[in-house]
């Protein structure tokens, strides 16, 4: 049987030879800085930890590569710096680094700059750029595309014998042409092979006895003259311009109601003929024959803010947001369900109306519908707006129908 005594001394045997093992104190400091930077990354929120009232759900896109995360930075440049994504020189971020991240579902684009070889006939241009147009690349390295020009990506059969490293852009150019169109001298530019061609691509219809020279299977060249006359005939052409087409993106990042320019767009021009009748050597009528377009124009593209701001949200506005959310009604959506429960209830709990019996946030009328969802629907604001949210659903489908419904009738 061993003794009290003995079991102390051998225990405090260990104990001295664990003192001075010679791993314990580097062991004891590195568990203590450990727990210790633990307890400051969860207080300080470091990297991109974060808490249910401070935190927004950002979606960073890399090159077309979506990443989402909770984040409590402030800036797109201190979530980047975070996330220790370096930016380089001739990267494109959008929005811009001093862009502040206000809401959920805030969108981050990236687009690296890689290197390009720009094919122009003989001559090869190399740049950095992030644009994704083969067009736009060639654009913002200085180099002149017509419209009528294509632009299109190419893989070399051997990479390692052309000594390229990165894309390649190859650039067919559009052939320039003269042509004299009842007397309107133009300058057009046409993929077409032959003077038949040109015809058909511009939607020149040549009557019965018009002239055309050269003949139609002549072949374009540069600066070739295609001349047509219509002998014995008055015509008359006038050259007009074509407005750009206005094509419209929605863009997450920008605020509600802003436009932003991307791409300007240049006019076109056409020519309109007309058939002059005359009597007594005096123009009485003028008939249109056709219009031919001369030079395309290139669309201009205008990004539209659909991002919303609601200046100081209640907390209740804030947990229907975040309710909301999970039903997929963000941006535009939970914009027409603020505005409609603005009107309805101010998203207050105890708005009722004297009136109708209507109660609270959703105006439930009676409120003791909103018992379906919870007993405390009385006070509770996430009960009353999942209800609320449940009847916009089932009876209308989304916010924003319902509220084009509030406006037109005055109630929903």
């Amino acid at each position: 049987m061993i003794s009290q005594s003995s079991k102390s001394k051998s225990k405090r045997h260990k104990l001295f030879s664990l003192k001075n093992h010679p791993f314990v104190v580097p062991v004891v400091t590195f568990m203590t800085l450990f727990f210790i930077s633990m307890i400051g990354f969860i207080i300080f929120g470091g990297g991109t930890t974060v808490g249910p009232t401070d935190s927004r759900v950002v979606n960073v896109y890399v090159d077309g590569i979506k990443q989402t995360l909770p984040t409590r930075a402030q800036t797109v440049e201190d979530l980047l710096n975070r996330l220790s994504i370096n930016i380089e020189p001739k990267d494109v971020v959008e929005p811009a680094l001093d862009a502040p991240i206000l809401t959920d579902d805030f969108n981050i684009n990236i687009y690296r700059a890689r290197p390009v070889v720009i094919v122009d006939g003989n001559k090869q241009v190399v740049t950095n750029t992030p644009d994704q147009s083969p067009r736009i690349a060639a654009r913002n390295a200085g180099i002149v595309v017509y419209p009528e020009d294509n632009v299109y990506p190419e893989v070399p059969e051997d990479l390692l014998q052309e000594g390229i490293i990165g894309e390649r852009y190859v650039i067919d150019r559009a052939t320039p042409v003269t042509l004299v169109l009842y007397g309107n001298v133009s300058g057009v530019r046409t993929q077409a092979k032959t003077v038949g061609d040109l015809l058909n691509e511009k939607g020149i219809e040549a009557a019965e006895g018009d002239t055309v020279e050269p003949a139609r299977n002549t072949p374009l060249s540069a600066d070739l003259k295609v001349i047509i006359t219509r002998p014995g005939q008055k015509i008359a052409t006038v050259e007009e311009s074509i407005p750009p087409p206005i094509e419209y993106v929605d863009d997450p990042n920008l605020d509600r109601g802003v436009e932003e320019v991307r791409e300007p767009g240049t006019e076109g021009k056409k020519v309109v003929t007309y058939d002059i009748k005359l009597e007594n050597d005096v123009e009485v009528e003028r008939v249109l024959l056709q219009e031919i377009v001369t030079v395309n124009p290139q669309r201009r593209l205008v990004a539209r803010g659909t991002k919303i701001i609601i200046s100081n949200p209640s907390e209740n506005v804030q947990i229907g947001q975040s309710l909301a959310a999970t039903r997929g009604w963000t941006g535009e959506q939970f914009y027409c369900l603020y505005q409609l429960w603005q009107k309805e209830s101010g998203w207050s709990t105890t708005a009722g109306n004297p009136s109708s019996g209507a109660y609270g946030i959703p105006q439930a009328l009676p409120g003791t519908k909103m018992a379906t969802v919870g007993s405390d629907w009385r006070s509770n604001p996430a009960t009353q707006i999942s209800w609320g949210m449940g009847y916009i659903a089932g009876r209308y489908g989304t916010p924003c129908a319902a509220w084009s419904t509030s406006q037109a009738r005055g109630w929903y």
